[in-house]
Order: structure tokens, then sequence, then C-alpha cells
């Protein structure tokens, strides 16, 4: 697979992307050391981190590899907000620990959650600091993980226009209503998928999310 161009963000990165979720058996630890020292092997270059931050943190500072981190910021995040002030206060209080966990001054993708309707005040607030981060280089590409109601997002997308790169779901009505829009802005897309990757680029992403098992599996084919 040839790299791609990601939307605005102006890089170019290899369309399979590694979700650090370990399925089956197994000490935890030593199957991330050995499916991270693969990833190291293989072409595939961005890690994201979400199933275990402090897990694959452990490994990122340890062994400081030339791998991209990804992350998305937790589902309920901004519901725990019941004002802008606090919705403000948790997401720069997840980039720290984030930044923390894998030792680093800048998380290459970060991806704001959006699962649930939330009022504009939280939206509009959690942008701020996010926006702040981007500019003082703690945060290098800023991305919409949208896993909630696509038409609700559609909406909330089409006020803000902060996204660089959208994570979207494998599914149908993702694709037909947020992926349009995401061409329209310029936007890279990130398909989260079980599907084999080719099928899943074929349907117009630029990249794909796929276990990290899989694609050490798929670089060693």
């Amino acid at each position: 697979m040839n790299k791609t161009l990601l939307g605005r963000t102006n890089r170019y990165v290899y369309p399979v992307w590694a979700r650090g979720d370990l399925r089956g058996d197994g000490v935890a630890e030593e199957r991330a050391e050995r499916a991270l020292h693969a990833l190291l092997q293989s072409p595939v270059e961005v890690l994201d981190i979400t199933p275990a931050p402090a897990l694959w943190g452990r490994f990122l500072r340890e062994q400081s590899p030339a791998l991209q981190v990804a992350v998305v910021a937790p589902a309920d995040l901004l519901l725990h907000a019941p004002d802008a002030r606090i919705a403000a206060n948790l997401v720069q209080s997840h980039i720290v620990e984030v930044l923390c966990a894998i030792g680093r001054s800048q998380i290459d993708y970060y991806f704001l959650s959006l699962r649930e309707s939330l009022g504009e005040a939280q939206l509009s607030s959690a942008l701020e600091p996010l926006e702040i981060a981007r500019q003082e280089g703690a945060i290098r590409a800023l991305g919409l993980a949208a896993f909630g109601d696509p038409l609700s997002i559609l909406a909330f997308w089409r006020l803000h226009d902060a996204f660089e790169v959208a994570l979207l779901p494998d599914t149908a009505e993702a694709i037909e209503v947020l992926l349009p829009e995401a061409h329209a802005r310029r936007a890279g897309v990130v398909l989260q998928t079980d599907s084999l990757p080719e099928a899943a680029l074929q349907k117009g992403a630029h990249a794909v999310l796929i276990s990290v098992e899989g694609a050490v599996q798929l670089t060693q084919r």
C-alpha cells in the first residue's frame, strides 16, 4: 500500500493505523511488547492508544519508537461538565494525562469524541483548549471521533470547522451522512473497521483503523 495525503493535515500517511486493543488470551504486557516490536518492523506509522493509554505509554516511554500516537477523548468526557469552565478544564486535564502517559510533548492525532447531544457552550469550551494546545504544539492534528448520531454530529460539524481529520465508524449511515461532509471540508478520513482494509478504503477513507494484531498480520502477509 502506498502512502496517502490525509486531507488538510498535509501529512502523507500509511493507510493502515493500529488500534491498541489486545484481543484474546495471554499477559497483556507481553502481547503489547510483541505487537509493538512487530509494528516497528512494519510500514504502520500510527498507533491508537485509546484502549490502554498507560500500557502503551509505558512502552512508548521506554523504547521511544518512531510510531505516531493517536488518542480519542473518553466518550463521556464532556457529560461530566455542568458548565463551560469545567468542560475546558476536563479537556486540558485529559491532554496532560495523555502526554504524561506517553512521555512526549506532542500528541500526533487527538480526536474529540462526540456520542451524546451536548450543549453549544460545552462544545465551544472544549474546542478552545484544543485549539490552544494545537497552536502551542501539544496537538499536531485535531480530529473528530464521530461515533454518535450522524445527523446530530453533522449539525455540530457545520457550525465548527476546527477538525482536520475525522474518525468514522464503518457503518452505512455514518459513511452516507458524514463522509461527504468530510470530503467537502478536506478533512482526512480514518475509518474504524473490522473489514479488510482494502474493502474499507474503497468506501472513500484515506486510512483505516484496525486492531493492532490485525495490522501486524496484514503487514506480514
